[in-house]
């Protein structure tokens, strides 16, 4: 199916094509109608030709028939024929013959043998055809009918010689072909064609091959056959063109024949006489027809053309253009043009109040971020690369003045900061980028005028400022300044490095703070390492190591910290306190706690194996103490543990949140782990939250240990710590132990365990089990720190 891309063009073609259909059945009915004429015409000039036929006929055969009895009953004549006298019967045949003008005769006698006249193979066929007849034996009148030998159609008369029995028969015949049938053409008033068929035995109509040589043998016998049915004229084709013929059925004198005459007439020469008026008609459809295209054309025009203006009104008000119609007409393409321009208005006016509502803050009137952002790109279009600054303000302690005094008065708050600001810039842009931080753009300003700038305002916000009517407040405000000098960021971007060189600020304590290039940097590095770190918890490329811990008690190694490394293809050894930070901050801690579990209690398995029964300390972050999800999976992957497990907790964990933290150390406890206080004395120490948790092992952090040797101070806090937790039932480990005085003290001052770079650092599986093959104790002084060969790991 043809499908159109535009309307005006199925328009054209629909009604151009129904017109067209329409002139083309008008035509054809008119052709239809003159042919039919045409044909009515020349059947009847065919049937009165053939009545004309059928009466020479008759004619012809009543005059051959009157002599040939006159001939007959001659008493003379049928002597000589009774008495066989052949000469005299010759000489008065060929008398009657050359009078009649008759091209063949001859006398049959009583035996059917032709006697005098043509005795040729002629005679004989003749003769042959009478015998076929039933009267040829009967006392019957004359005889009459068409003969065909060897397909050439005769016209034969035959009269019985009656003397009173039948003596013979008098034969008369002529030939159908050349003058005759001429003759009878002549007698028409159109030059039509006639010839006389034969049907043959297999049904086929046949005849002179000058008559019949233009028709085709079975197209010839099938019209025969129906004009025979049907007594009309109709169509037959020929080497000549289309033919108007009629066939006529003919008396036939051998009962295995029959005849018929066949008279046609060319069609073109039955339309010769219309010609003038089909061409006149074709004319006049032709001129018809361009008239129909050309009022199509128009037509398809005048409706499509105000359904093209509302199409590109349409994509006006797409692209966020006025759309509007032109209306020139009071139809009910005006009414939908005049409906259009109604939408179209209330679209712009939605499309105003959706543009204000995205780029006002409601709240304050203000422009918002987005708007802020738009400013800023201006700028930028308008040619403006340097002089451009963007200044974050923040208003500090804005979240307690909204819970204190509301958010309708917390609002208020801005508006008046904001008119501050106007009357300080009259011609700075500003917006409001969140609930607590407003934005300035100042324009033209340089680089050296940004910090001035900034202390003013910070120095004229900082104040008590007439919120409303009966309440005032004093505000404290941090800023945030970008200059946009050589480098050219876009609008988001220089917003951003202004809110960022906001929480430089903040986090720095500061008032003002320009934006550090080396800070963002950071930032950008640290969001790349979180990225590379979960993909490399995604691969489980991070690996375990262990460091030893040695008991005082035993004199040996009884347990191992794991410690968590990362050796970055690019960066090389991450450091862990880095990305474990990274892993705490984006959730990512869960993945890297369950790897780490999941190592330890196979490595565990593989060191009882072979023959090392080690505790596995654990550091456990605090964050996981209250997904209660996690703590179960992490119980039931220690619950298959060949050992005990110990996982180190930091008093800070529970301090944050004592409930959840104390109840997910029960559960703990309760299903047989131990728990250990890792970085004792760094936080915020509270013997509260100390009494409560249920812990087995208090780790004293290496900053107190490293000065132990050289610090009064720090070995009193030391011992004190160990005396504390031996009273409250828990063993103590000793962190950073690194040179054998320090190893001794600890020793002396009761400590039941140490662990530092003195003992041994931290290794990979592979060399830890070479380690603990090759450690050697102290022996049973216990006074010395314990020696070990190293060695690398095959």
């Amino acid at each position: 199916m043809i499908m159109f891309k535009r309307l005006s063009t199925k328009l054209s073609v629909m009604f151009g094509g129904l017109f067209s259909l329409a002139l083309l059945v008008i035509a054809l009915a008119c052709y239809m109608a003159v042919v039919s004429y045409a044909r009515t015409s020349v059947q009847k000039e065919l049937q009165a030709s053939a009545s004309v036929f059928q009466r020479i006929w008759t004619l012809k055969s009543e005059a051959l028939q009157s002599n040939a009895v006159l001939l007959s009953r001659d008493f003379g004549f049928k002597s000589a024929l009774a008495t066989r006298d052949n000469i005299t019967v010759e000489s008065a045949f060929d008398n009657l013959q050359s009078r009649l003008n008759v091209e063949i005769g001859l006398i049959i006698g009583p035996d059917g043998n032709p006697v005098v006249g043509e005795a040729g193979a002629l005679g004989q066929s003749l003769a042959a055809a009478l015998r076929s007849k039933d009267e040829f034996n009967s006392d019957t009148a004359a005889l009459t009918g068409i003969v065909a030998i060897d397909s050439h159609p005769y016209q034969v008369m035959a009269a019985p010689v009656m003397a009173p029995d039948r003596l013979g028969w008098v034969v008369f015949a002529q030939r159908l072909e050349g003058p005759e049938m001429h003759n009878l053409q002549g007698l028409s008033s159109i030059p039509i064609k006639s010839s006389i068929l034969t049907q043959t035995r297999g049904g086929l109509w046949l005849g002179p091959t000058e008559q019949t040589s233009d028709y085709k043998p079975s197209s010839l016998s099938f019209f025969i056959d129906q004009s025979l049915h049907t007594k009309a004229a109709s169509m037959i084709g020929s080497n000549h063109g289309t033919m108007i013929a009629v066939a006529t059925s003919l008396p036939n004198l051998d009962n295995k024949q029959k005849s018929v005459l066949l008279l046609s007439y060319p069609l073109s020469e039955a339309l010769k006489s219309y010609q003038p008026l089909l061409t006149v008609l074709l004319g006049i459809g032709l001129l018809g027809l361009t008239c129909v295209i050309i009022a199509s054309l128009y037509l398809a025009s005048n409706l499509t053309r105000p359904i093209l203006a509302l199409k590109d009104a349409a994509f006006a008000l797409r692209d966020g253009k006025p759309g509007q119609v032109k209306i020139t007409t009071h139809d009910e393409m005006a009414d939908l043009a005049s409906a259009f321009n109604d939408m179209a208005v209330s679209i712009e006016d939605r499309e105003r109040d959706i543009t204000r509502l995205a780029k006002t803050d409601l709240p304050t009137d203000l422009p918002n971020r987005s708007a802020f952002e738009d400013h800023i790109a201006r700028l930028r279009e308008q040619g403006v690369e340097n002089g451009v600054v963007v200044v974050c303000i923040g208003i500090d302690r804005y979240a307690h003045i909204r819970a204190v005094w509301g958010v309708s008065y917390a609002h208020t708050l801005v508006s008046r900061l904001q008119d501050i600001l106007i009357r300080i810039f009259a011609n700075a842009y500003i917006a409001r980028l969140s609930a607590d931080t407003l934005g300035l753009c100042l324009n033209p300003c340089e680089a050296e005028q940004a910090l001035p700038l900034a202390r003013a305002i910070a120095a004229r916000l900082d104040k008590r400022i007439k919120v409303t009517d009966d309440q005032s407040l004093d505000v404290l405000v941090s800023l945030g300044v970008y200059h946009m000098a050589n480098a050219r960021p876009s609008a988001d971007e220089m917003i951003e490095r202004a809110l960022i060189a906001l929480d430089q600020a903040r986090a720095s304590k500061a008032k003002i703070a320009l934006f550090d290039p080396r800070i963002y940097s950071e930032l950008a590095d640290t969001l790349l390492l979180t990225d590379q770190l979960y993909a490399a918890l995604q691969s489980k490329v991070l690996e375990v190591w262990y460091q030893p811990k040695f008991s005082y008690r035993e004199g040996k190694i009884t347990s191992v910290e794991a410690l968590v490394r990362w050796n970055h293809p690019e960066r090389g050894f991450v450091s862990p306190q880095r990305f474990v930070a990274i892993a705490e901050e984006t959730g990512a801690i869960r993945d890297l706690t369950l790897q780490v579990l999941q190592t330890c209690l196979a490595d565990q398995g593989r060191l009882k194996s072979a023959g090392f029964n080690l505790d596995v300390s654990i550091n456990y972050s605090g964050r996981l103490l209250s997904d209660e999800g996690f703590n179960a999976k992490a119980l039931a992957l220690c619950d298959t543990a060949v050992g005990q497990i110990c996982l180190e907790i930091t008093e800070t964990a529970v301090i944050e949140d004592p409930k959840i933290g104390l109840a997910a150390i029960n559960t703990f406890v309760s299903r047989g782990l131990e728990i250990s206080i890792d970085d004792f004395g760094t936080g915020l120490s509270s013997l509260a939250y100390l009494k409560q948790i249920p812990a087995h092992e208090l780790k004293i952090d290496r900053s107190f240990i490293m000065e132990i040797e050289s610090g009064q101070r720090d070995a009193l806090l030391v011992r004190s710590t160990i005396d504390l937790a031996h009273g409250l039932g828990m063993k103590v480990t000793a962190e950073g132990v690194e040179t054998a005085a320090s190893f001794t003290l600890l020793q002396a001052m009761g400590c039941d365990i140490a662990q530092g770079y003195g003992i041994a650092k931290p290794m990979p599986f592979g060399d830890l089990v070479l380690f603990l093959n090759d450690f050697a104790g102290v022996g049973a002084t216990k006074s010395k720190m314990p020696v070990y060969r190293k060695r690398k790991a095959s």
